[in-house]
């Protein structure tokens, strides 16, 4: 019996190829396309149909038409359920799952209502209120993943010789750098203005503390870096840091990156972490600022700096991604949304962002970011115990039906410092669970 599966189409174009690479990555089976009906019928291992109608009692998936259009325009996306399971793209036709698994993976994956709306938020950002996800009330499921883990049994159950290998599983937590320092390293200028403010909101303790830490040689509570170094050592987990290195602003608060302090940070973590550049919240949409700031930070560490994360999710579609792919970033890792966690392109797994408006894939892997400790504390509010089962709950899942488990957290989440106090177990306690 042959292994390869064959998937026999009428007709191949750059949609079709493109989200049968990424469904059969994730299935992690050799496949193939035939257009000629006599190879499909004579062939003896197994396979299925993609097509408008049935051939003949093959397993069949329903071709309902997305893949084979050009061009962006408002889309009739059929809901249905699949016994207890949401699906968009439903069908009633005669076919062996009742919904067209390409094209709703298709238009998860390509972000294709983001192209369809002009609304924003108050940062004009796509919001997760927009969202079909959020709308039908799948945005905190990897739904293309648990679609896949189906299909994987229904076929195996119609080709009892056939086995799909089993999920692959992949943590890396990742590391937000927009504020390094709480207290220290910031300026004349910086200084009074928070001493200031502390008066002017009669917050004496306040500016007691902040006193001690700019005059006194202890340790900045946020620069925790030696705790995530140790906790990297002890646990060799991979790591990507993404340091915020543009300049100060109303939305950016990170010290200056011509303080020594700051560049040795990055230049040690440069040694234990892939590093990745996190483009301010104003220079999001301008080619010479984000080429700027990513040579300052390729010039300090003398490596390419190839990932990218937009501060303050600040990334708009497709704008931003052909934007990074001109520039020739390889990975963003903005695909989630900063005020809800959630799968915002419903899948764990990476993918290369396909550009709609030129109908061609691209080099650029865009990957998901399900959760962040900002919404865990701050957004939730939940308390450190609660907060580290919801992540070991993701986890789990994305363990379940495979992809990769990134978390996202900040160098404050060890500093054990006021609104942290009590979540630095939450992040080692994470490593000891996955970083296996």
């Amino acid at each position: 019996m042959e292994n390869s599966i064959l998937i026999y189409v009428n007709q191949l174009n750059a949609r079709m190829l493109y989200t049968f690479r990424f469904i059969f990555r994730i299935l992690n089976v050799p496949y193939r396309f035939t257009t000629k009906l006599e190879e499909f019928v004579a062939y003896n291992g197994p396979k299925f149909s993609y097509t408008r109608a049935r051939l003949a009692n093959e397993f069949h998936i329903h071709d309902a038409g997305l893949l084979h259009e050009k061009g962006i325009r408002p889309q009739n996306i059929m809901p249905g359920k699949w016994d207890d399971l949401p699906v968009i793209f439903h069908t009633n036709e005669n076919a062996s799952i009742p919904f067209d698994l390409l094209s709703a993976a298709f238009f998860l994956i390509s972000r294709y209502e983001e192209y369809l709306t002009k609304d924003t938020d108050e940062h004009d950002r796509f919001s997760y209120k927009q969202s079909l996800a959020y709308r039908y009330g799948f945005l905190d499921k990897p739904l293309i993943d648990i679609w896949l883990e189906k299909f994987k049994r229904i076929f195996e159950a119609q080709n009892p010789a056939y086995r799909f290998p089993p999920p692959v599983f992949y943590f890396r937590p990742l590391l937000n750098v927009s504020i390094s320092h709480l207290f220290k390293h910031k300026g004349l200028i910086r200084h009074i203005g928070g001493m200031a403010d502390n008066l002017f909101h009669l917050q004496f303790k306040n500016l007691m503390r902040r006193l001690i830490f700019i005059f006194t040689k202890k340790r900045d509570p946020y620069d925790t870096f030696y705790k995530i170094i140790a906790l990297k050592k002890q646990y060799s987990h991979p790591l990507i840091s993404f340091f915020l290195v543009g300049s100060f602003s109303d939305f950016d608060h990170n010290i200056s990156l011509t303080r020594p302090a700051y560049r040795r940070i990055i230049k040690t973590m440069a040694d234990y972490s892939d590093i990745g550049l996190m483009i301010s919240y104003h220079h999001s949409y301008d080619e010479k600022k984000i080429k700027k700031e990513r040579q300052s930070l390729e010039n300090l560490i003398h490596k390419p700096v190839e990932k990218v994360h937009f501060h303050y999710y600040r990334q708009k579609i497709p704008l931003s991604y052909k934007l990074l792919y001109k520039l020739e970033f390889k990975e963003d890792f903005s695909c989630g949304y900063p005020k809800h966690s959630g799968y915002r392109a419903s899948t764990a797994f990476p993918y290369p962002f396909y550009d709609l408006e030129n109908e061609e894939p691209t080099d650029l892997t865009v990957h998901p970011i399900v959760i962040t400790d900002y919404q865990l504390n701050f957004i939730e509010k939940l308390s450190p115990n609660r907060a580290l089962q919801k992540l070991k709950e993701i986890g789990d899942q994305i363990k379940k039906t495979g992809g990769y488990f990134q978390p996202v957290f900040h160098n404050s989440i060890l500093s054990e410092f006021e609104e942290w106090e009590n979540w630095s177990n939450v992040y080692i306690k994470l490593l000891e669970e996955y970083a296996k």
